[in-house]
């Protein structure tokens, strides 16, 4: 098998915000600079977009600066590859690519950047792989790049602000919204006020999506949680309770809601994957949303010429994605012997402060209670691929295997097609709940190359 080598000054993985932002600095000072995205369109999950009118061709002022980072992609020397993964990062930063599930390659940089963005989180419940729960990330891509309601009626449950925001879409695309579910508590939620001066964007986006719920008379019940989705072929009706605040169910406090449509978040977890193939550290940071990769004050990592960006060095929303998208273009240009504005890069450290401490409250309204985890029933799937329950996890823990590591080899957990994506962050919840130990000192799981599943025809080619 041949395959492709491609030469650069800069690859870039990501194009959300941080990626958009690096790869228009690193172009305009003449870098060669190759753009990776596995999506079909780059952009990212707030930058997603119809290619016709309606709603979404009125974006607001935020998402209209990020319309204008892809027109100014467009129009750089810069080479964007779409439908692409990265499958491996062998030595000196090249990058193992599948194009367009048809082709293997080869991405040689001088310099790279991580800026992979982050993944939703789930609590399972009963009865949450049954068809139409869907996240809340999946609710937004239906409507923003479809254009597609997930359902005429509609149910939202989980925690965090998020929550607000897809309840806010689903509404102007003409939805019945049945009511919002939060297991956060309002004491909560008002310490997010104080973040208000630096956040001024996102407090006025919350308030028009209060406002817009308050006005369809849409119900929001806070410290409530979903107990069970039932149904058959497909969902029927779900089930909530009132929670204490260790996150235990109050009985007697249940509510039958029905309807065929649920969408469930509980946070985000950072995409770091492709940075431990690269060797750079992780640390865990509860402040910053779980396993973050440690980077320095020009966001480079512990690898020489490797950066990082985004969401992946700690959870805190778009502004901070901006920010850091620029840091580390100034960062790599100097690291490349370039000329840069030493000052402006001071400014820019000093406003990420200010991300990562908007950061801090963002994620507390996303720490799931462990009495929550703990009483997720034992027949309840924990690993969708390798159809792995509660109660088999807990015995396989009472068995000694206390590692994500350990329980990958004793039940297959993590092997599947999503190779751990979506249940790699629920036993990284689980376990500290069942060993009673810090969610520091249990081990991430190990990343083997490829990192996403690959087409065999791209190894005919």
């Amino acid at each position: 098998m041949s395959m492709t080598r491609k030469k650069c000054d800069a690859a870039i993985v990501g194009s959300g915000f941080s990626g958009l932002v690096a790869a228009n600095i690193l172009a305009d000072r003449g870098l060669r600079v190759v753009l990776l995205d596995e999506n079909l369109h780059v952009g990212g999950q707030l930058l997603r977009s119809l290619p016709w009118g309606g709603v979404l061709s009125r974006p607001d002022r935020f998402r209209r600066f990020g319309f204008d980072l892809i027109g100014r992609v467009g129009k750089q020397p810069i080479e964007v590859l779409e439908r692409t993964k990265v499958l491996d990062i062998v030595e000196e930063r090249h990058l193992v690519i599948e194009k367009d599930e048809s082709e293997i390659a080869v991405v040689e940089p001088r310099m790279l950047l991580l800026a992979t963005g982050a993944r939703e989180r789930f609590l399972p419940f009963k009865g949450w792989t049954l068809p139409g729960v869907i996240s809340t990330g999946a609710a937004q891509i239906l409507m923003k790049s479809s254009g597609v309601l997930p359902s005429k009626k509609m149910l939202i449950a989980g925690m965090g602000p998020l929550l607000l925001s897809v309840a806010g879409e689903f509404l102007r695309h003409g939805g019945r919204l049945l009511s919002i579910l939060d297991m956060g508590r309002a004491p909560d939620k008002a310490l997010m006020l104080t973040q208000a001066f630096h956040q001024r964007s996102k407090v006025a986006e919350g308030i028009l999506d209060l406002a817009r719920i308050f006005l369809a008379r849409v119900p929001l019940h806070l410290g409530t949680a979903v107990v069970e989705a039932r149904g058959g072929a497909e969902l029927g009706a779900v089930v909530a309770a009132r929670i204490g605040k260790d996150g235990g169910v109050r009985g007697g406090t249940e509510r039958i809601y029905r309807t065929g449509s649920l969408a469930v978040g509980y946070g985000f977890t950072p995409n770091i994957e492709l940075a431990q193939l690269a060797g750079c550290t992780v640390d865990h940071d509860k402040a910053r949303g779980g396993w973050v990769v440690r980077v320095g004050d020009d966001l480079e990592t512990g690898v020489d010429r490797v950066f990082a960006a985004g969401e992946i060095t700690g959870i805190a929303g778009a502004l901070k994605s901006v920010c850091e998208g620029e840091l580390a273009a100034f960062g790599m240009l100097r690291k490349l012997g370039r000329e840069v504005d030493s000052r402006r890069m001071a400014r820019l450290n000093r406003e990420r402060v200010h991300h990562l401490r908007f950061g801090k409250y963002f994620n507390a309204l996303h720490r799931i209670p462990s009495r929550a985890i703990l009483s997720i029933p034992d027949d309840v799937t924990i690993c969708r691929c390798e159809d792995v329950r509660m109660g088999e996890l807990k015995s396989a823990v009472t068995e000694g295997h206390g590692t994500p590591a350990a329980l990958k080899r004793a039940l297959r957990i993590g092997m599947g097609n999503c190779q751990g994506r979506t249940c790699g962050p629920i036993v990284c919840d689980i376990l500290p709940a069942l060993t009673k130990k810090p969610q520091e000192v249990v081990p991430i799981l190990s990343v083997r190359s490829p990192v996403k599943p690959v087409a065999m025809r791209s190894f005919l080619r």
